[in-house]
């Protein structure tokens, strides 16, 4: 009796994978700079990718599934430049390197997220690797700045063409806050590194407000867009009245207008007597704000 494959290879024979894409956006022209590639099983037995890419590591496939991963989102991503994520045992079977990998015939620009959380024991293999596919036009992204690992010489070592800010350094952030001073120092490093940033996991619009002070280049979150397939439109949001305004607003009415003098009307004056237009809201709503 033949023996039954494995979930991971079985998921990987019949193709129980789906790829939906989220928008990077360049929050200064609002307009959407790529599409990160996402994985999601098909299959009852993972959650989700980590399950997927955990399966893959014991039965050691990682190599292969990344491949077919790669495949599926160039394929449905076409005029668009692409953010894909490596895991960092992919490193381990090279298969990124081949000539005839996805990454290498996609027509727009390539962004190979790598976390800043790789083992050291990888680090030497990834940085040759990495030098390997740059030399064929494709950049490196270093993902997921801040959730725990800090080992920020990955970035001066591996000179990547963009750093991911993760969503604990996003997560409440306001301009007034301590945190705020430290993403403001975080983004001034990788500007002086010449590195771009991407804010992750924006959620609200005071945490827009804040990266985008801070000097973030580029955000990403459910604000702006959900994954889905579809690559889906970015949603920008509607000006809201944030503390600052609020507080503004407050003062402002507080105030007591002063009346103004009266004026006796001569009988010329009678016919050039204007009348007073009302004037518009503190917060009009520019068009450009409206969801597209």
């Amino acid at each position: 009796m033949p023996i039954a494959a494995s979930p991971i290879r079985r998921v990987m024979a019949e193709r129980q994978l789906k790829i939906v894409y989220q928008p990077v956006v360049d929050i200064r022209t609002r307009k959407i700079f790529a599409y990160e590639a996402l994985a999601r099983p098909q299959a009852p037995e993972f959650k989700g990718p980590i399950e997927l890419f955990e399966a893959a590591v014991e039965e050691g496939c990682t190599g292969e599934l990344g491949r077919i991963l790669r495949q599926m989102a160039v394929a449905n991503c076409e005029k668009f430049p692409l953010f894909l994520n490596i895991h960092p045992a992919e490193l381990n079977e090279k298969f990124i390197v081949q000539p005839d990998d996805p990454i290498f015939n996609h027509s727009e620009e390539v962004y190979l997220e790598i976390t800043e959380g790789v083992p050291l024991s990888h680090f030497r293999l990834c940085e040759s690797m990495l030098a390997e596919v740059r030399r064929r036009g494709v950049h490196l992204v270093v993902d997921d700045l801040g959730a725990g690992y800090s080992n920020l010489k990955y970035i001066a070592d591996l000179n990547p063409r963009v750093v991911k800010l993760d969503r604990n350094l996003v997560a409440g952030l306001r301009k007034d806050s301590r945190l705020f001073k430290l993403v403001l120092a975080i983004v001034r490093m990788c500007g002086e590194l010449d590195a771009m940033v991407v804010a992750e996991g924006i959620e609200t619009v005071e945490e827009l407000d804040a990266v985008q002070a801070a000097g973030a280049r580029f955000g990403q979150g459910y604000l702006l867009a959900r994954p889905a397939f579809p690559p889906p439109p970015v949603t920008w949001p509607k000006p809201t009245m944030t503390n600052e305004r609020l507080a503004a607003a407050a003062v402002k009415a507080t105030e007591v207008a002063k009346p103004e003098p009266r004026r006796t009307p001569t009988p010329a004056a009678f016919q050039v007597l204007e009348v007073n237009k009302p004037t518009p809201g503190p917060f009009p709503v520019d068009p450009k704000d409206r969801q597209r």
